[in-house]
């Protein structure tokens, strides 16, 4: 690891966990990665062209595409919503094309000990029909004789039974459309749907882990026993378990290590969303950590919560500012001496020629910085405003971290 590495491997995890939204959060991640593991721009180049956004998504898609995309994206959400209710039925398909056929799955109240799967589900099939909604009575009577007998399970028919009203709509719609285009403008229509839903799981991935990490910087920063630390233990339980290097055979017969992560893992997106966020965010702030003094470096500002890096401290930084006053002394002493001009004789500091005006010689009130009391006390009286040094404590501004605050 060279010097600035292990920085780059921290500024990889702080972008990530100060990114507004997740999909932010992942073009932060990208770029963190190639910065970090020291990856070109041809190779940033084109991650960010495969990875997969909301933008991008709309900006590619065709405005003649994007009614039939629509009611499939609703009816995916509509299906979802049925799916999910709390109880005992779900939709496993609907067959709008032909048979117009509703397919149930309904699991079993009490174990069915007669078969050789006890708790093996039970299919039910309701035909839509071409006119009116009597097979709404048939759900609901499904319903009432499948469902849990209980109070609150009667909210529940009545949400199945408008998600299902809505469903069977949506799919007559987009059978419509479907018959008035050809074929193949309605499986791109689907693949369109299918690449959605992907981005739009991806980014819920994207935000639960957000919150995550924030969680788990803010417990790193106020620690303060970290051999302790759970959520430290945690992160080296799965660095152990990432950092497995192995070893290859390269063309001339010498043997080599292969990269952790190498260009392809960025490229192609092997693996779950999560662990493949998790395991290169957890890697890289294990070794952040693993250098000394990185842990008193990784601050939280107090004015917008946002994570940042600060400077390196300790000798070297105490040497650079000895230097730097070294270097402004030397830069005034070359002033006095270019104002005073040749043959004059320097004058003590802070004396004045004699006043003719006033009468009075050397008055050293003029030359002392006046007690801040005495200094607000004229302001007020003045109504005028007063020049107040930086490192004044009455008017001190709050310096961000330069992240949000002062960016």
């Amino acid at each position: 690891m060279d010097g600035k590495q292990d920085l780059r491997f921290g500024e990889l995890v702080v972008d990530f966990a100060n990114a507004p939204t997740p999909e932010e959060a992942g073009s932060a991640f990208v770029r963190g990665a190639a910065k970090a593991f020291g990856y070109g721009s041809k190779f940033l180049r084109n991650a960010l062209d495969r990875y997969p956004t909301l933008k991008r998504f709309e900006g590619a898609l065709q405005a003649d595409d994007r009614e039939l995309v629509g009611l499939l994206l609703e009816e995916r959400r509509l299906l979802s919503v049925i799916n999910n209710l709390p109880c005992n039925i779900v939709l496993a398909s609907y067959e709008c094309d032909q048979a117009r056929v509703l397919l149930f799955r309904v699991q079993p109240l009490e174990p069915k000990w007669d078969c050789e799967n006890p708790y093996e589900e039970d299919e039910v099939r309701i035909a839509v029909g071409a006119e009116g909604k009597a097979w709404l009575d048939e759900v609901a009577e499904m319903f009432d004789d499948r469902a849990p007998l209980a109070q609150e399970m009667d909210e529940v028919k009545e949400r199945l039974l408008d998600c299902l009203e809505a469903y069977v709509g949506l799919g007559d719609r987009i059978l419509s459309i479907r018959r008035s285009i050809p074929p193949e403008k309605a499986h791109e229509a689907q693949k369109w749907a299918a690449y959605y839903s992907r981005i739009e799981a991806e980014q819920e991935v994207l935000a639960e882990l957000l919150e995550r990490w924030r969680e788990v910087l803010g417990e790193i920063v106020r620690a303060e026993d970290l051999p302790r630390n759970q959520a430290l233990l945690d992160l080296l339980a799965v660095y152990n378990v990432v950092n497995r290097r192995e070893l290859a055979v390269g063309e001339d017969g010498t043997l080599f290590e292969k990269p952790l992560f190498e260009e392809r893992y960025f490229i192609e997106r092997a693996g779950l969303a999560d662990e493949y966020y998790h395991n290169v965010l957890v890697y890289g702030f294990v070794e952040f950590l693993r250098v000394a003094g990185n842990r008193k470096r990784l601050r939280r500002c107090p004015a917008c919560s946002a994570f940042f890096i600060g400077g390196r401290t300790g000798r070297r930084q105490r040497d650079a500012g000895r230097a730097a006053r070294q270097r402004r002394i030397g830069r005034s002493g070359e002033s006095d001496r270019a104002g005073r001009g040749a043959g004059e004789s320097p004058q003590p500091r802070g004396k004045t020629e004699l006043s003719a005006a006033s009468g009075h010689g050397y008055d050293p009130c003029r030359h002392q910085r006046p007690h801040p009391d005495a200094r607000r006390a004229v302001a007020d009286f003045d109504d005028l405003p007063v020049p107040v040094r930086g490192d004044d404590p009455l008017r001190k501004r709050e310096r961000g971290c330069r992240v949000r605050c002062n960016p």
